[in-house]
């Protein structure tokens, strides 16, 4: 017999000494999976057969596609369309269009799917598969993220029993040690015995306890194989399914208080405090299996767990990670130093793939071809130069990704804000306005933009700059100088002559017809 009282006072313990990481990957977890995070009641119509009637294919005259989706998806759920009139406003741009798709939808991905084939295939994909789409990515987000961090979350909770410095981090600890593939079809396997045995009603609820302990197991050595595992969490629950039931009972006041609060007390106590409590509850229940000796149980041998409490941080995490493969794969040095000549060939290089990635983008929105930029080449300056900027500038910060995704978003918007504002002095044309973007600056900048310029900040810091590095490191010293002398000869070569008679026409500039004040656009800084 399980003493509920004992394990609730454990748990709660092992929450109280490390409550801000415990908080912290609850509400990750339900972030990332789909949970609720705060919830407001509303009435919904469950009827989905009232529902279902707006697929008729009267309604339907005239309608896009994303239309449609949304009507299904809203019938579906009995919601109504969100409308927002702040919203309606944002009628351009990848994040407007993406803003617009979710308010209708209420699902950010069927939402996103209806933005990409709004924009990029001008709606001509039938909405069965967008809506098939759809179902199979939700699917393969379930099997390969969802049910994968749940392992990890456990495993943070396992590690919590005992250090009391337990990071967040843990949560994404089976993608680090290149054990995705056991993990996701082992909890995958489980949950379909779940689906199936609930197809018995009875059955269903005896099972669900029965695998209880897999993600457990899982958590502990996840290099078990999936037959053994479900095997080894049917024989310990054997005999406790009922005391667990009783526990989960035990719970209902906290649910009930977290309905009342809107899920704020369910996410900052009640989650993690029962995470904490079913982790003591395994960590009972395998030191029973190994007094038993069941089978396999001798795997569950990882004794780091077991003991006092530590005022640390789980000691064998570092060799843990040397054994995994995408660790050393991925193992990039960004806080390498960059020497002159590195930085004037990554900004070189950083501007090619800028115009690429701009050429490429106006071809799918657009459908038509055209060579982006002020200058005549295949490069775009402000790409390579936001970049040696953001490596220079914010060198100090690379061990925060977090501060230096910020930072990259001020700098690169300074930086475009700035030369908008240089080349209608210089020009009197535009080539880029933000206008009716969401959230846009005088149509300079606008928040979809720098979002993405903080993103492709980061990733040229900590993965593309390395790997350019790495490349350019086979290349002898007299070569690279010889290549960077020529590329910025021609890049030069070509300021000049763009200086007097820049790239411009349909789809690459715009005339401004009001001369610009220099005074009152600089004073929105």
């Amino acid at each position: 017999m399980l003493r509920r009282k004992d394990f609730k006072i454990k748990g709660r313990n092992a929450f109280y000494h490390n409550w801000k990481s415990c908080i912290i990957i609850c509400f990750l977890y339900a972030l990332l999976v789909g949970g609720s995070i705060i919830t407001i009641n509303r009435e919904f119509d469950y009827d989905y057969r009232d529902n279902l009637k707006i697929l008729n294919i009267k309604t339907l005259e005239g309608k896009t596609n994303s239309d449609i989706v949304n009507e299904f998806i809203n019938g579906l759920r009995g919601n109504k369309p969100v409308e927002n009139a702040f919203l309606s406003k944002t009628t351009r741009g990848i994040l407007g269009t993406l803003v617009n798709s979710v308010s209708k939808t209420g699902s950010f991905l069927f939402g996103g799917l209806n933005a990409i084939n709004k924009l990029l295939f001008k709606d001509r994909i039938w909405p069965s598969v967008i809506i098939i789409t759809g179902a199979l990515i939700s699917l393969l987000y379930w099997i390969f993220v969802s049910k994968v961090l749940e392992v990890g979350m456990i495993r943070f909770f396992l590690e919590n029993h005992r250090y009391t410095k337990t990071k967040v981090s843990k949560i994404t600890l089976p993608y680090k040690i290149d054990k995705t593939t056991n993990i996701a079809y082992t909890m995958f396997i489980k949950n379909i015995y779940n689906i199936l045995w609930a197809f018995t009603i009875v059955g269903g609820f005896i099972k669900y306890y029965s695998y209880k302990m897999v993600p457990y197991i899982l958590a502990e050595n996840p290099n078990m194989k999936p037959r053994d595992v479900i095997k080894l969490s049917r024989e310990m629950m054997d005999g406790y399914k009922w005391e667990m039931f009783k526990l989960d009972l035990s719970f209902i006041g906290y649910y009930l208080l977290g309905f009342i609060t809107f899920n704020i007390s369910n996410l900052v106590f009640t989650t993690p405090y029962i995470n904490a409590t079913y982790a003591e509850i395994y960590l009972y229940m395998r030191d029973l299996a190994k007094t038993k000796g069941l089978d396999n149980s001798n795997l569950l041998k990882d004794n780091l767990l077991d003991g006092d409490i530590v005022f640390g941080e789980y000691p064998a995490y570092d060799k843990m990670l040397k054994t995994s493969k995408n660790s050393r794969l991925l193992n990039f040095n960004y806080n390498r130093n960059y020497s002159i000549l590195y930085l004037l060939l990554i900004f070189v290089l950083i501007s090619v793939i800028g115009f690429f990635w701009e050429t490429f983008c106006h071809f799918f929105q657009t459908g038509v071809f055209v060579k982006r930029g002020t200058l005549h080449g295949p490069w775009l300056p402000i790409y390579g130069g936001g970049c040696v900027a953001l490596l220079v500038l914010l060198k100090k910060w690379r061990d925060n990704p977090f501060i230096y995704f910020i930072f990259s978003m001020i700098i690169c918007g300074i930086i475009e804000y700035l030369t908008s504002i240089y080349l209608e002095l210089v020009h009197h044309m535009s080539w880029w306005s933000y206008n009716g973007f969401f959230l846009n600056l005088n149509g300079r900048i606008c928040l979809e933009g720098l979002i993405i310029f903080g993103i492709g900040g980061v990733f040229a810091t900590y993965i593309l700059a390395p790997l350019l590095s790495n490349f350019l490191d086979k290349i002898n010293n007299k070569t690279k100088w010889l290549i960077c002398i020529i590329l910025i000869s021609l890049l030069a070569f070509d300021f000049c002559i763009s200086g007097k008679n820049p790239n411009t026409g349909k789809g690459v500039s715009s005339t401004i017809k009001e001369p610009i004040n220099i005074k009152d656009k600089i004073g929105v800084f």
